[in-house]
């Protein structure tokens, strides 16, 4: 699709997208979790952790993106994958069992949330994160692992499809490091095309992935698969803008979906924020109004952005459609 194109006929995107200036996704997650006061670092299931000790507080963090206006909600099953969780002592039915109950809670709270303002329910994305996010050493910032096709599928494909018969609305694969990851991801999500998806992009600059491979690469994959949206998450806010000038320029498509961090500096020396780096919601809003004046269909927020971000974002959606 070409910038600000919509989706054609055909495409599940096509009205989910209808009548929007863009679709708002939630805000982060795990950080949301840690605001609240709950220690998950270090935690191999990172925030999944919470749907086996304390799902109320993951019902009451996608209770607040729902009242700020996120039309979806993501799952904590970025780091949920079924090698970790049966490392973590679950058997292999007791494995999927927990990816599907990620989507159910959100589901719950959405629809809950839904009935008690007399609104429709926001839609619930699957979430999917890349092979470094199992092995919860942050390489999904890097690529630093194996990018053998063969490999990456056999890790991929079974979570897919648990997460695809979950009833899930959107399978979002995010967070991802390379181009070969991306292409084996696509090739699985091909399989599904009745189901809206997404591929987001890591980088480590406004040219490159953070494996080393061209953005402009990254985001075009997906030109004859129109039920998978391609963009970037989890980088710094103003990178995104020149990131997209530089994809245009070279003849490539505008990211369509983006959730970019607050842009906080982690200190690993100190095992704190540095939070001079990071923008507040009104920067972080003007940001994302350059974003949606070059097309992109949807826009969040990723770690350490937070409700009142998301309620932001839903304010300038609303006034743009």
């Amino acid at each position: 699709m070409n910038p600000g194109q919509q989706p054609s006929v055909g495409n599940p995107w096509t009205e989910i997208l209808k009548g929007r200036g863009f679709l708002v996704l939630d805000g982060g997650l795990a950080s949301e979790i840690e605001r609240r006061g709950v220690a998950i670092a270090g935690d191999p299931l990172w925030s999944a952790r919470l749907l086996l000790d304390n799902p109320s507080l993951l019902e009451d963090i996608h209770l607040a993106y729902a009242q700020a206006g996120a039309d979806i909600l993501t799952t904590v099953t970025y780091q949920a994958s079924l090698p970790g969780l049966t490392a973590a002592g679950l058997s292999a039915i007791e494995s999927r069992a927990v990816l599907a109950k990620a989507v159910h809670l959100a589901q719950r709270v959405g629809a809950r949330w839904a009935q008690s303002c007399g609104v429709k329910p926001p839609l619930v994305a699957a979430s999917i994160g890349p092979y470094g996010a199992y092995l919860a050493d942050g390489s999904e910032y890097s690529g630093a692992y194996t990018q053998d096709k063969a490999t990456l599928r056999a890790f991929h494909e079974k979570r897919i499809e648990v997460l695809s018969e979950s009833g899930a609305d959107i399978l979002a694969c995010e967070s991802i490091p390379s181009l070969a990851e991306g292409e084996v991801l696509l090739d699985l999500l091909a399989a599904y095309p009745h189901l809206p998806c997404w591929l987001s992009f890591t980088c480590r600059d406004a040219l490159y992935v953070s494996h080393g491979e061209s953005v402009a690469a990254c985001l075009s994959m997906t030109a004859d698969f129109p039920h998978v949206l391609t963009g970037v998450n989890c980088l710094h806010p103003r990178l995104v803008t020149p990131l997209m000038a530089a994809v245009l320029d070279s003849g490539g498509a505008a990211a369509q979906v983006v959730y970019a961090n607050r842009g906080d500096t982690w200190i690993s020396g100190r095992r704190s924020w540095d939070t001079s780096t990071g923008l507040d919601d009104d920067a972080y809003t003007a940001c994302a109004m350059d974003w949606a004046q070059q097309g992109t269909l949807l826009i969040g927020g990723c770690c350490r952005t937070t409700p009142s971000t998301t309620a932001r974002l839903a304010a300038l959606s609303a006034a743009l459609a």
